[in-house]
């Protein structure tokens, strides 16, 4: 390493380095190309810093490729706090202003990028960076367990490319790859990259604990489609959780699946913080007395006691002024929508039916799956006690052995702590003391605090809060409204109101009762793509010195950015892979810190079996992540780029793949390339890169546009134009609002209108799909398992209009869209009708029972393929005019195929288990979105049976259950 690098680390606290991150520098130092696979916060920009700046300081150039512009960012900080000039870093994106490009290309000898940049600019222009490709010695592809599926297969293409063109300069740059924990990295990067790869995965670097806990929302009093329950939302309970947190100093993240569900979570939060900073500026406040089973509130007095904590357990936000005492029917400190989730649901925070559960599912380290999978076990499999009681009442507390507590009746609160003998500590503060009353006669010690769930506590890291040592018994937060998830023992959290007078606290040196609280609303921001650069950048600066504590964002965070000093996770909806679970929760605890980590669960099949099934995160592997370079449809667009960036040989098919030589005659034959004897060339005026869509599923995008000003707000692909932008949907961009007044396929665009809907809308479709051959086929149990090539026809056919805050549905729109034609390929499974006899007989509705299994297996499918449930699509029949027989498909959403359902026949038989599981241990009665029904039905989630959906899957695997 130079020693002028090795200065430059000292002062900034590094004095050496993890034997992975060595390993990986000297294999790359010594021209191996290179992947290493480690937890998250493992130290992976070290190893390879070291051999990039070795090459700079050496003459050579540096190509960084990164997924996201953020992630960019914040490694050209590091590089830029390293203050060696003979390094010249710069990014190059869509942000970089047009007069700097010029000098990019230059002058910088390590550039930033992205492959969008890489496809569309960098490759095609590769003369004006001759200079640059000529010395690239170092090609860092960072995050890339991200390139999964059809961008993944997009991705590999264009690195194919950029050997090509490295190599028509005289170039062979070594290719570092940095990757989450990943099943088998190096088969992986192989198949990225087109090179032999090292691979180095064992993680040397010390880790904090990880309190997880896995959180279900409460079945609201609301009822859907058919009257089946709804439950509320998880991006409802984040905005809560995200608001309680920021009170107790928290610093958190709540990753949110959409841009529309982080803007959503960050107003809900910001709201409620709006209400306790005015609440508090009048320094009035409400008190509830610990006393015995039925004693009821006493009376506010005028001000805050003296040293008086938010997070006392006494301390009662619901009757702030303003608000209503618990005898009335409780009401919100503010509405909580979410127009994101699958479906609209209850956004309120009224008395929970049946109380939400959250099991802790012990400590891990952080970004690591080898959790104790017994505690996780442990944690799901406690018993369930109903409280009765009027408000205040805690009923049979020391008969809970650490069991989830159901809140049945208790309006807003729910075994709270004040009221539990012995004060029962935040769950937060539970480490590795066992929960069970039995070893504690004086009292319970799980986490019964948090109203309105219970925090299960089981094998939770370090040391117990007894409530022996806390006589005053302000250990826990029982009475934030929105239930303040205590975190009295995370790093750099304050929990003492007297030890941190920049929190809460003291009367008389603080009149107002709170420091700061009209500044609380502003301690929230959201954070996603679409963000002007400068934006992007002063919210992360925010975060990181602390004058933000709470930032709702999208995925854009998930990757490596350096964020210290992150106490919390929330994660609203399971985010597709495991890889992804652990490396948002590894955002938490960086710098060896320990942190708290909540999977919040969606109503959706594959988030209900995962809060009821923590084995099956726990103690796993990561998956292996799927992409298919060799699909045609992505594989052809990128022979044109290449053809159009210089003219194709013989000798450069190998570097395509197989199936090359065959696919260029058949663009040769559709007049896309010409065949000479020097090659392939491109001859076309276009440009040959607009033929791939990297992130989208191909066409040209359809623009927004607002019809009364025709300001252009943004683009959408045209596949996705029919179920997002159709005529009559709700369309949100930056905070805004818009009902699409029209949708013009032929030119290209959306028109939209602003306005304040106080509705959802969702998009229903209906599929038909014919078999055109079966590729591979086996028996499973009593029927047959199928893989191959399908053709699907797809058409939009109405819009669902759901209110936000209740879910009520106020109607079903028609709509008048063509329809679509999709060659992919799908798994399906048959049964012959001599076994489905018996099923029939017994009065089970066989196409309502194949509906049901479809759906269900859809939301369980991207549990073992990395896929997101809007990636595939199914269809299901009685009897299939291909097959003639009863027939479940389940197809890839994407042209060519993407590799998902190639993955669902390879694990057909855990799959369909975890499915007919999922269905099974659903607490409904008829179905219910949480297991068999889902959001984009086009038949109106009509005819479904969720008994004989159990029986058919019983009678495909050969169970004998009924």
């Amino acid at each position: 390493m130079p020693e002028l690098l090795v200065t430059r680390l000292a002062n900034r606290g590094i004095t050496g380095m993890w034997p992975h991150q060595y390993e990986a520098a000297d294999l790359a130092h010594r021209g191996r190309n290179v992947i290493i696979s480690t937890g998250t916060a493992s130290g992976k920009s070290l190893a390879y810093l070291t051999p990039a700046v070795a090459s700079c300081l050496d003459g050579g150039t540096v190509l960084y490729l990164t997924p996201t512009k953020a992630l960019a960012a914040d490694q050209f900080r590091g590089l830029r706090e390293l203050r060696i000039t003979q390094v010249r870093a710069a990014t190059f994106d869509g942000d970089t202003p047009f007069e700097e490009r010029t000098w990019v290309r230059q002058h910088a000898n390590y550039v930033l990028t992205n492959p969008d940049m890489l496809h569309r600019s960098i490759l095609p222009r590769h003369a004006q960076w001759s200079s640059y490709f000529r010395r690239l010695r170092l090609v860092v592809v960072d995050e890339c367990h991200g390139y999964r599926g059809v961008f993944g297969s997009h991705v590999a293409q264009i690195l194919r490319r950029l050997r090509r063109v490295c190599a028509r300069y005289g170039s062979s740059p070594v290719f570092m790859l940095a990757s989450a924990t990943a099943s088998e990295p190096g088969a992986f990067a192989r198949r990225l990259t087109g090179l032999e790869m090292d691979e180095v995965t064992v993680d040397a670097s010390p880790k904090g604990a990880t309190t997880f806990a896995l959180w279900e929302p409460p079945l609201t009093e609301l009822r859907g489609e058919g009257g089946a329950p709804v439950r509320r939302t998880a991006t409802a309970e984040a905005a809560d959780l995200l608001a309680d947190l920021v009170l107790a100093d928290v610093r958190t993240l709540a990753f949110v699946r959409s841009r529309r569900g982080a803007e959503t979570v960050a107003l809900s939060a910001r709201a409620k913080l709006a209400d306790v900073a005015f609440s508090l500026s009048t320094g009035r406040h409400g008190l509830r007395a610990s006393g015995s089973p039925g004693h009821r509130e006493a009376a506010a007095p005028p001000q805050l006691p003296e040293h008086h904590d938010l997070l006392d357990p006494h301390f009662n936000l619901n009757e702030l002024p303003g608000q209503q005492s618990p005898d009335d029917d409780f009401t919100p400190l503010s509405p909580t929508t979410d127009p994101s989730a699958d479906r609209a649901e209850d956004g309120s925070t009224r008395a929970r039916p049946s109380g939400a559960r959250s099991s802790a599912a012990g400590s891990s380290a952080a970004g690591s799956s080898a959790a104790d999978s017994s505690a996780a076990r442990s944690s799901a499999a406690g018993s369930r006690t109903s409280l009765d009681a009027s408000p205040g009442d805690v009923t049979g507390a020391t008969d809970l052995p650490g069991g989830v507590t159901e809140t049945t009746d208790l309006p807003g609160r729910a075994t709270s702590a004040a009221n539990l003998p012995g004060r029962v500590p935040g769950a937060a503060n539970l480490r590795d003391t066992a929960t069970d009353t039995t070893n504690h006669p004086e009292g319970a010690t799980s986490a019964a605090d948090l109203p309105g769930r219970v925090a299960r506590a089981a094998n939770l890291p370090d040391t117990a809060t007894d409530t022996t040592n806390h006589p005053e018994g302000a250990t826990s937060a029982a009475d934030l409204p929105g239930r303040v998830a205590r975190a009295a023992n995370l790093p750099d959290t304050a929990t003492d109101a007297t030890n941190h007078p920049d929190r809460v606290t003291n009367s008389a040196s603080d009149p107002g009762g709170v420091l700061g609280a009209a500044d609380l609303p502003e301690r929230v921001a959201a954070y996603r793509a679409g963000y002007l650069a400068e934006d992007r950048r002063e919210l992360e600066k925010a975060l990181r010195s602390g004058s933000l504590m709470g930032l709702a964002t999208t995925n854009a965070l998930e990757l490596g950015v350096d964020v210290s000093g992150l106490d919390a996770v929330l994660i609203a909806g399971w985010p597709g892979t495991r890889a992804s679970l652990w490396q948002q929760a590894g955002r938490a605890g960086r710098d060896g810190k320990d942190a708290l980590a909540v999977l919040i669960a969606r109503d959706d099949p594959l988030d209900t079996y995962l809060v009821h099934h923590p084995e099956a995160l726990f103690g796993r592997p990561v998956e292996a992540i799927v992409l298919d370079p060799d699909n045609p449809y992505v594989l052809g667009p990128h022979l044109c780029a290449a053809a159009a960036e210089i003219p194709l040989t013989e000798d450069d098919l190998a570097v395509f793949g197989p199936t090359a030589p065959e696919l260029l005659d058949d663009l040769a034959a559709q007049g896309l390339l010409r065949r000479r004897p020097a090659g392939w060339f491109w001859t076309r005026r276009e440009r040959a890169t607009d033929l791939a869509d990297i992130r989208g599923a191909g066409g040209a995008p359809i623009q927004v546009v607002e019809a009364a000003t025709g300001r252009l707000l943004g683009s959408v692909d045209e596949p996705s134009a029919h179920t997002t932008v159709h005529t009559g949907a709700v369309y949100l961009h930056q905070g805004e609002t818009f009902l699409v007044e029209e949708l013009d396929l032929e030119a290209g665009v959306a028109l939209v209108s602003g306005s304040e809907p106080d509705y959802a809308t969702f998009a229903r479709d209906v599929t038909d799909i014919s078999v055109l051959s079966s590729l591979r086929s086996q028996a499973l149990g009593r029927g047959e398992l199928h893989f191959g090539e399908v053709e699907v026809t797809r058409q939009v056919v109405s819009y669902l209009r759901r209110r936000l805050q209740s879910g009520e549905m106020l109607g079903d729109e028609p709509l008048d869209l063509p329809p679509r034609t999709l060659r992919t390929r799908a798994v399906w499974w048959t049964l012959p009708a001599s076994v489905l006899v018996p099923l029939a007989e017994d009065g089970i509705d066989l196409g309502g029972a194949a509906h049901a299994a479809e759906h269900a297996s859809i939301g369980l499918l991207p549990l073992f393929a990395t896929c997101d449930r809007w990636d595939i699509g199914g269809v299901s029949t009685e009897l299939h005019a291909d097959t003639g027989l009863l027939t479940v498909f389940v197809y890839d959403g994407h042209e060519g195929g993407a590799g998902f359902a190639e993955r669902g026949f390879a694990r057909a038989a855990d799959w369909l288990t975890a499915t007919r599981e999922a269905i099974a241990s659903c607490e409904c009665e008829r179905g219910c979105p949480s297991c068999i029904q889902s959001p984009k039905c086009g038949n109106g989630n009509e005819p479904l049976d969720k008994r004989g959906a159990i029986r058919l899957l019983n009678t495909l695997l050969g169970a004998d259950v009924d």
